[in-house]
């Protein structure tokens, strides 16, 4: 089961069961997303599809969602106004203020849900730390920075590896799920920008890549009804997950 927390009283919470919950943090990004797609993009993506995971959720452990931090690192867009960063400082700090709440409440388990690829880095290299400083374990689900898309590849054109920022992915997903925020006057083959980044880290950013644009993939590939078969795909895998989670809370569950 996946619950909002800020639909319950704190009498409610308390009295759930400590070995049977797990927090869910939603963490995305405003940023922008080349000219077709809003700033918002990875948080509507984001809340869009826990809303869907949620209708088909059914774990022995209640997994309660936080408000999500719609704010993420990232510098590589700042070029482009509309974009909000948060340094690494600062969301370190969030997190650990959040994790000392959990702490102090007894909550044993938190997941992370993150949509955009400059947040992943970040988290994953603390979580082993943050572990062992409040006792809490801490999973990872990243839609961006990791292999979650590599299994939708069927679905697409474009090379997943290559559909990095505001391409087929992302358009497609939106407009299927809400058309009304794609700008379709600016899709079409010469808005496309496909990179290959290099292996090593060079610090890249997208005014660099795709000047005055913003995009790096082929939005103009991108379709309603491969939108729809994302969407499926997207819940399932992440449905998955939160099953996987919970047969393992449950496991150490005394």
């Amino acid at each position: 089961m996946l619950r909002p927390i800020n639909r319950m009283t704190w009498q409610e919470i308390a009295e759930l069961d400590r070995s049977r919950l797990a927090y869910v943090l939603p963490i995305s990004s405003t940023e922008q997303h080349g000219r077709q797609l809003p700033v918002g993009t990875d948080d509507l993506i984001l809340q869009t599809s826990l809303e869907a995971v949620a209708k088909e959720l059914t774990t022995s452990t209640l997994f309660l969602q936080l408000p999500a931090i719609a704010y993420g690192n990232s510098f590589e867009h700042l070029d482009f106004p509309g974009t909000m960063t948060l340094r690494t400082e600062t969301m370190l700090r969030i997190l650990e203020d959040l994790l000392y709440c959990m702490q102090q409440h007894q909550v044993r388990y938190l997941v992370i849900i993150n949509s955009h690829g400059g947040n992943t880095p970040i988290f994953r290299a603390m979580s082993q730390e943050w572990k062992q400083r409040f006792q809490i374990e801490i999973f990872h689900v990243d839609y961006f920075g990791s292999d979650f898309f590599a299994g939708s590849q069927p679905i697409f054109q474009t090379p997943v590896a290559q559909d990095i920022h505001a391409g087929e992915i992302e358009t497609s997903y939106l407009q299927a799920v809400l058309p009304e925020v794609v700008k379709t006057q600016w899709i079409g083959p010469e808005w496309d920008v496909l990179v290959q980044l290099e292996d090593y880290d060079d610090g890249w950013t997208t005014q660099k890549l795709s000047p005055g644009n913003g995009m790096l993939g082929a939005a103009s590939c991108a379709n309603e009804q491969k939108g729809e078969r994302l969407r499926s795909y997207m819940v399932q895998k992440l449905r998955k997950y939160l099953e996987r989670i919970d047969q393992r809370i449950r496991e150490e569950a005394p």
